[in-house]
């Protein structure tokens, strides 16, 4: 009787945590805060947050911040000292940034560690992990369009970068109206896109060599011609009458609904944009198709993942560590997948159907190694200003500089960075 019992009790574990999971042990009662970035919120949030207060009483209060804002408040709360007990960045890059020795919690020892799909992205060079991921692998970098759009006009997808041009011009000379081209500069993170996926692509396979060199000062920006060549087809867009007209005031959530609702053909931007459109447009036919970037049929992608770190001066690291073991289970992870399919952070979680689109990226270029890091990813180590680089490319769109004033600006920024931190060559 008493062995009846205990399968019984067993059961109801598996039937209130879903089959092949237990329950986690928590006490639960808490509140936990949580700071991040606008490009990186999903609405899916608060759904998977409602599921743990109904399980474990836990209150979750999620701060959105304007993602151009978000590393200088993170770094001034990280200095002050008043700190969420979680906040979100790239895992890779903001471990340089938050400078993850001092201000971050280790997490490699934690529960969750073990069921990680992707753990070598996510380890330092001593071996340790700072942030639980969103997902496995990040930014698969495209165009995402609208097929009727383009089946309405007879277009199909570019391979060359001059076939590319031409696509946009007969949708500018053919559309009726239709945005060829849409470009969101008011969220100026958007705006880096073509620009540090553009650089890597071009570059390549040499753009490891020449990222390293820039590192250690051998190189300068303005001496590698391929950042002049993506900056001048940059500004091209727009002098061609490619892109919207009110582009410095146009954000993220337009480009979406532009292309969504077929007043624009595509939008330049990550997986995440293609999910977003098919949650709230379910009826959109999207298609993918990565820029031929100096005709050469790479993709460029991300060398980090979203992830959630707790900071070290949290007055609340227990509960943020409990939090985020109970976060990464497989219940509460896989709403977020039936909301927004890809590829999980963990081996136990539903990826769900994973957009056709989406998945024919991964297929065509993560999978057959036809793809390269962009920009944020090799120079990860002068991680603090590269987003000050966003400013100048908008700059550009504007025609208030040129495509030799944004390198100069890039390489002194980048010097004097990396010369306050002492580092070789500077």
């Amino acid at each position: 009787m008493k062995k009846m019992i205990a399968i019984l009790a067993l059961l109801s574990l598996v039937v209130g945590f879903g089959f092949g999971q237990t329950a986690v042990k928590s006490a639960g009662g808490y509140k936990i805060s949580a700071l991040i970035g606008s490009a990186k919120w999903r609405d899916v949030y608060k759904d998977m947050a409602a599921a743990i207060k109904t399980d474990y009483n836990i209150d979750v209060d999620f701060q959105v911040i304007p993602d151009e804002q978000y590393d200088t408040l993170v770094k001034v709360k990280l200095a002050s000292g008043e700190v969420p007990d979680l906040i979100m960045g790239n895992i890779r890059s903001s471990q340089v940034t938050f400078n993850a020795e001092k201000n971050l919690v280790d997490l490699s020892k934690e529960p969750w560690v073990s069921r990680l799909t992707n753990a070598k992205l996510l380890t330092d060079a001593n071996g340790r992990i700072f942030g639980q991921p969103v997902e496995s692998s990040s930014f698969f970098g495209a165009c995402y369009y609208n097929k009727k759009v383009f089946a309405d006009l007879g277009l199909k997808e570019p391979t060359t970068y001059a076939e590319f041009l031409k696509l946009l011009d007969t949708i500018k000379t053919k559309g009726k109206g239709i945005t060829p081209f849409y470009a969101s500069d008011k969220d100026t993170w958007t705006t880096q896109i073509f620009m540090t996926l553009g650089f890597s692509v071009a570059m390549y396979p040499k753009d490891g060599d020449i990222y390293q060199k820039l590192l250690t000062n051998k190189l300068k920006f303005t001496d590698v011609p391929e950042f002049k060549s993506i900056l001048s087809d940059w500004v091209d867009l727009y002098k061609k009458g490619y892109v919207n007209k009110d582009h410095v005031s146009a954000t993220y959530e337009m480009a979406k609904e532009a292309v969504a609702t077929g007043k624009a053909a595509m939008m330049l931007n990550g997986e995440w944009a293609a999910a977003d459109i098919m949650a709230k447009w379910p009826d959109t036919q999207l298609g993918a198709f990565i820029i031929p970037f100096a005709n050469k049929q790479i993709m460029g992608t991300g060398a980090f993942v979203r992830g959630y770190f707790i900071p070290s001066a949290s007055k609340n690291v227990a509960n943020a560590k409990d939090f985020l073991n109970i976060w990464s289970q497989p219940k509460y992870q896989n709403l977020f997948y039936k909301d927004l399919p890809g590829y999980p952070g963990f081996k136990d979680v539903d990826g769900g159907k994973v957009l056709p689109a989406v998945k024919g990226l991964v297929d065509n270029y993560i999978s057959t190694g036809k793809n390269t890091y962009e920009l944020n990813g090799p120079l990860q180590e002068a991680g603090p200003v590269l987003s000050d680089f966003w400013g100048y490319y908008v700059e550009l769109s504007m025609g208030s500089k040129t495509p030799d004033q944004v390198l100069a600006g890039m390489q002194k920024k980048f010097a004097d960075f990396m010369k306050s931190k002492q580092m070789p060559g500077f």
